[in-house]
C-alpha cells in the first residue's frame, strides 16, 4: 500500500530529526563511525517509525554501535517531541541497513575487475574522458561565441 502524504512528510521530518540528534547528542563511547539514517518508514496511524541506519567506518561491531544508538533512544524520542508538532510521537524502532555497505563492495570489486581487464582503459585509472577522436574528446576553442 503506498504512503500517504502525510506519512511520507513525517518520516522526512523524523530523519532529519534523528539524524540531527544523533551526530550533536549521543555520546556514547560505542557509537563510532559514521551513521546515516537512510529511511524511515511511519505506520499508517502514525504511533511507529523504524528507522534505517546505515553504519561504515566504525571501529566497532555495527551490532554495538547499534545498541549505543538504541540506549540514547529515550533522547533521540525526546527530540522529536520537541521538535516534530504531533499530538502523539512515533515510537521509534532501529534497524541496520547495510544497502551502502553492499553497493560499495559491488563498485568495488567493479573496480577490481575493470583494473585486471587488459584493454580498458578510462574507469580503472579514474579517466572520465575518452581518448579517441570522438566528439567529446574534441574541443573548439575559437567557437565561444561573440567577442
Amino acid at each position: 500500500m503506498p504512503k500517504s502524504v502525510r506519512q511520507q512528510k513525517v518520516a522526512a521530518q523524523i530523519q532529519k530529526i534523528v539524524a540531527m540528534a544523533i551526530q550533536r547528542d549521543v555520546a556514547d563511547p560505542r557509537v563510532d563511525g559514521l551513521v546515516s539514517v537512510t529511511r524511515v518508514d511511519v505506520s499508517p496511524d502514525l504511533r511507529e517509525a523504524k528507522v534505517w541506519l546505515s553504519i561504515l567506518a566504525a571501529k566497532r561491531p555495527d551490532a554495538t554501535v547499534l545498541a549505543g544508538i538504541r540506549s540514547a533512544g529515550g533522547r533521540i524520542q525526546s527530540e522529536i517531541a520537541d521538535n516534530l508538532p504531533l499530538r502523539n510521537i512515533p515510537r521509534l524502532t532501529y534497524a541496520l541497513d547495510d544497502t551502502l555497505k553492499k553497493q560499495a563492495e559491488i563498485l568495488q570489486k567493479i573496480h577490481e575487475a575493470m583494473a585486471d581487464t587488459p584493454g580498458v582503459k578510462g574507469v580503472a585509472e579514474g579517466s572520465d574522458s575518452p581518448e579517441d577522436g570522438s566528439p567529446a574528446a574534441r574541443t573548439d576553442e575559437g567557437s565561444g561565441g561573440p567577442e
